[in-house]
């Protein structure tokens, strides 16, 4: 029962630090020099609030026992494979959501063609968004519940705090798939690239104008929509099996793990006793 209010808390504390630094730098955005080019205040004021989020929860995650794991870093996370095997998994994602994001509305007024703009949203979001999600809260929240779950709330949380429904519903399996390349390559760096890759795409789009076409429009087919959406729902699905599985099946191996050192640890205690 501990565990799971010790999580609730962390949770709670993460998700107001994040809503408050938001605040804070658009205040601090407010009374500074305004400028004409309005890609240029959302570089400046979404860069500062992310900024001030991990400080906030760095200074947050060191008053918390046991201490977090620190956040991997591995050249792994370079890994081509998993990379190409990610992107062609965020592709079927948008594919398979298309048909309910068409229904949802979606604010994109904010982006534009603007090389400001483009380092917003391919660059810096997901580089803090990583680091701060799957690194930090990942982190702290394992520090009480399973792999699975940890990356399952800070899914949800990734989604809930973008305050938009169709962002949200594609932040669960998106985040089931960040989760399993950090772990899987033990590096922030792999879900990084298949972040920006993701917001490349979707930013692509909405620059394009792809967005306001659904995908029948597009294809102008419907035999050829049938088959690229049953293709892509079977990929979709492959894959969160895929990540869910190995994401458990890495929660135990960690549990065992445990288990063997505190039984060295004890082994040891008798016979120093002894």
């Amino acid at each position: 029962m501990k565990k799971f209010a010790d999580t609730i808390i962390r949770l709670a504390v993460f998700a107001i630090i994040f809503v408050a630094m938001q605040i804070v730098a658009g205040v601090v955005a407010a009374v500074m020099p305004h400028s004409d080019d309005a890609s240029l205040q959302l570089f400046v004021g979404y860069t500062l609030s992310m900024v001030l989020t991990f400080i906030a929860v760095k200074l947050y995650t060191s008053r918390i026992k046991p201490a977090p794991r620190s956040v991997m870093k591995s050249i792994a996370g370079f890994n081509p494979v998993i990379t190409l095997a990610g992107v062609i998994f965020v592709v079927a994602l948008s594919v398979v959501l298309s048909p309910l994001k068409e229904v949802m509305s979606v604010d994109n007024s904010a982006y534009n063609d603007s090389v400001w703009t483009l380092l917003t949203v391919t660059i810096i979001a997901p580089i803090f968004e990583e680091i701060l999600f799957r690194g930090k809260l990942y982190n702290i929240l394992n520090v009480s519940v399973s792999p699975t779950l940890s990356v399952l709330l800070s899914s949800l949380i990734f989604g809930v705090l973008h305050f938009e429904l169709a962002v949200f519903v594609s932040c669960i399996p998106l985040g089931f798939l960040f989760g399993f390349v950090y772990l899987r390559t033990r590096s922030i760096i792999a879900p990084i690239i298949l972040h920006v890759c993701n917001n490349a795409l979707a930013y692509a789009l909405i620059v394009l104008s792809y967005n306001e076409q659904s995908l029948l429009e597009l294809v102008d087919s419907k035999t050829n929509y049938i088959l690229i959406y049953a293709v892509s729902a079977v990929v979709v699905l492959a894959g969160l099996v895929r990540f869910v599985t190995f994401i458990a099946r890495y929660g135990k191996r960690c549990a065992d793990v445990e288990v063997a050192k505190s039984a060295t640890v004890d082994d040891a205690g008798e016979v120093a006793s002894e």
